[in-house]
């Protein structure tokens, strides 16, 4: 197996490998200027990338018949989720989550409502789980969601 470039090498720094894959995956974001704040080029990322990759099968190799994730996967899973959970929390706004709670009450079926709002099923569960808690805080927002849902 290939080593990871030195600032990778930590078991620490699979946290910033996943954050920044995580980065690298929004359709929208700027690769160049996110890959330059890691002192990477598309290169640099790739040999990183691969690396990672390898390290993280190799992990997963070695758990064999144990029953679980290798710990290492594990961190990089659920960093590259939270990460994922954010950016979508932070873009999904209520009007849009009333659009496909709208759609989807219509009895439109859930792959053709997010695919018309080119939402993601994680992006929809998210602003889902975001929308309901704050709607039990505000009686405001609730009533807003009841009326657009008659």
């Amino acid at each position: 197996m290939k080593d990871p470039p030195q600032s990778a090498q930590n078991v620490d720094d699979v946290e910033v490998y996943a954050t920044l894959a995580a980065r690298l995956a929004d359709p929208s974001a700027d690769r160049a200027a996110l890959l330059a704040a890691h002192g990477l080029d598309e290169d640099g990322w790739e040999a990183l990338d691969d690396a990672w990759q390898a390290r993280l099968s190799e992990a997963d190799d070695e758990d064999g018949e144990e029953v679980g994730v290798p710990p290492l996967v594990a961190a990089f899973a659920e960093t590259f989720a939270r990460v994922q959970r954010a950016r979508a929390k932070s873009e999904l706004s209520f009007e849009r989550f009333l659009e496909a709670a709208r759609g989807l009450k219509r009895g439109t079926d859930m792959a053709t409502v997010l695919s018309r709002l080119d939402l993601t099923l994680e992006d929809y569960l998210s602003a889902q789980q975001r929308w309901t808690a704050a709607m039990l805080e505000d009686e405001a927002l609730m009533a807003r969601f009841q009326r657009a849902m008659r």
